[in-house]
């Protein structure tokens, strides 16, 4: 089963030692987001972000290493301490649409991803699952996979 899943799709689960209203917040406050919302080493900015059903966001990752990373993205969904699915969309600084490999990223990358992230409660704890829709097994080769763990990480720092 477990193979399935990483042959389809991103799968994270943690578990946070914070309120679910805590760790929701971290995903919904832009304040908060900026703090952890770039793997180690990383900074992330905002063109655009408008955190709410049908909002849009336009953000830059900057590696010291690989430079910028731009995406754009929606916000599909927000179900307030339930829910957030948005899409990820690899963008120019412009914000337009962008083939990965036009910028140097795997050519099996596809442009447009899905993330859910989902919140339940769990002895006083909150449990995250996130899954992005793109195989596990590139997301592990190309970054995103230990980048996603990363930023985790660092959620789990700012709101201890």
């Amino acid at each position: 089963m477990a193979n399935a899943v990483q042959n389809k799709e991103v799968f994270i689960e943690e578990t946070f030692n914070a309120s679910i209203d805590r760790v929701f917040s971290a995903w919904t406050d832009p304040d908060k987001l900026m703090r952890w919302y770039a793997p180690e080493g990383c900074t992330i900015r905002y063109k655009k972000l408008d955190i709410k059903t049908g909002g849009k966001f336009h953000s830059c990752i900057s590696n010291p290493v690989h430079g910028d990373c731009w995406c754009i993205g929606e916000y599909l969904e927000i179900i307030p301490n339930r829910k957030i699915v948005f899409t990820l969309i690899n963008a120019d600084e412009n914000g337009q649409p962008i083939n990965p490999a036009d910028i140097g990223m795997d050519t099996d990358w596809p442009g447009e991803t899905t993330v859910t992230v989902t919140f339940s409660e769990d002895n006083g704890a909150t449990k995250l699952q996130l899954r992005q829709t793109v195989s596990q097994s590139l997301a592990t080769k190309t970054g995103a996979y230990p980048s996603w763990l990363q930023m985790l990480e660092n959620l789990r720092t700012i709101i201890a």
